[in-house]
């Protein structure tokens, strides 16, 4: 996972130095997508790195955690979803779903911490 994340990290250093030092006459719209896409992978990546090192070190899970790489996961998906590429309204009505189920547990997570507190 380490290896993965750090190829993940050179990829992105790679690609935004070609684009600061050769700017492209024109960006793409499905290039910037895609850079964007890498971005939030590494992103995930770092979390799970971090879930699995505090899981070692605990031998606790911490849904805080869990529940905000997932939120990640559906911020890359909707970021690198094609909406004219046949996507259907149940699927952007599920996603959607999730994505508010997802936040509203985090909050309600948050703040149950911060009353403990």
């Amino acid at each position: 996972m380490t290896i993965v994340t750090l190829l993940a990290t050179l990829d992105v250093i790679y690609t935004l130095a070609k684009y600061l030092i050769f700017p492209p006459l024109s960006l793409q719209t499905t290039e910037l997508l895609s850079f964007f896409g890498s971005i939030l992978l590494v992103l995930i990546g770092v979390e799970l790195l971090e879930t699995f090192k505090t899981f070692q070190r605990d031998k606790t899970v911490n849904v805080l955690s869990v529940l905000l790489v997932a939120l990640i996961v559906m911020a890359r998906k909707v970021i690198i979803m094609e909406i004219n590429d046949g996507t259907d309204d149940m699927g952007q009505l599920g996603l959607s779903a999730i994505i508010i189920s997802l936040s509203l547990g985090y909050y309600l997570i948050k703040r149950s911490g911060s009353i403990e507190k």
